[in-house]
């Protein structure tokens, strides 16, 4: 058996290392690359992000869910620096209004549903079971980020209280996108990402013959600057100038799952009081 470890034939091919990274777009989909990226990657790894200022983005108000926690622990994000940054409070959950049919509410708590685990199987089981009886209240009973939520309370997770339900809160943010994407901004160039400011006008692919023939090598940029790398980021959102125009992959038509496909996305002034949750 070799020691060594198994690579692709092109990679044994390929004596040039990954080193320098480029991201194109920014937007909150760029600088949550750059932010993630610069945490985890140490010199001798190079970080550059092209935008363009004529470029507009979706900079609105973002309903998440609660990965973005996973992904602000990634990018070592300061929780408190980043809510007062972003302007955000805190979700336990998204209220469905009318969505089945007129009058009807449905609650999606965040987090663990029920006593887990209970063996032999999970609680959604048996919750089943007793519902088909006429014998279990709706499923966000069992939530306890649903019953927090609908009683307008919030409290932080309590990781030492181990045997309770409030060890594992779930939740999440509303934040606005346009001032995320500056926070992570900053921190990224804090990090030793560079920033470009400029507007791709080509897009330039490898063709010699080799195992990158084909791959994006570089971004030629309106001034002229070509920008190269060894590994390439799309955020350019629905142009798709790299994975789309370049390569040609395109977009996956959804149409026949999602029949509504367009949606306005304005900014609007705060309501009173504040919830703990989406409604949509």
């Amino acid at each position: 058996m070799s020691r060594h470890p198994w690579k692709h034939p092109e990679m044994q091919n390929s004596a040039k290392p990954l080193r320098k990274i480029v991201i194109v777009g920014g937007g909150a989909a760029g600088w949550m690359s750059a932010a993630a990226l610069s945490a985890v990657l140490k010199p001798p790894y190079e970080i550059r992000l092209v935008e363009s200022e004529e470029i507009g983005i979706l900079g609105v108000g973002e309903a998440t869910i609660p990965l973005i926690s996973m992904f602000n622990g990634l990018a070592r994000l300061d929780e408190a620096a980043f809510m007062k940054a972003t302007q955000a409070t805190f979700k336990l959950g998204i209220e469905f209004v009318n969505w089945g049919r007129q009058g009807e509410r449905y609650f999606h708590g965040f987090g663990r549903v029920g006593k887990e685990p209970l063996w032999p199987v999970d609680f959604t089981q048996y919750w089943l079971r007793m519902r088909a009886l006429g014998r279990a209240q709706p499923i966000e009973a069992y939530v306890m980020s649903a019953a927090a939520a609908q009683a307008g309370r919030f409290m932080l997770p309590r990781r030492e209280m181990q045997n309770s339900p409030l060890a594992d809160l779930a939740y999440a943010y509303h934040f606005d996108a346009g001032l995320y994407a500056r926070h992570l901004r900053a921190l990224s160039e804090q990090r030793g990402v560079r920033r470009t400011e400029g507007k791709v006008v080509r897009v330039l692919l490898d063709d010699q013959a080799g195992p990158t023939q084909g791959h994006v090598r570089a971004v030629q940029l309106e001034s002229g600057e070509q920008v190269a790398g060894d590994l390439f980021l799309d955020c350019t959102g629905f142009a798709g100038l790299l994975i789309d125009k370049a390569l040609g992959v395109g977009f996956e038509d959804w149409r026949h799952w999602l029949p509504c496909d367009r949606a306005w996305a304005v900014p609007s002034e705060s309501t009173k009081p504040l919830l703990p949750y989406t409604r949509a």
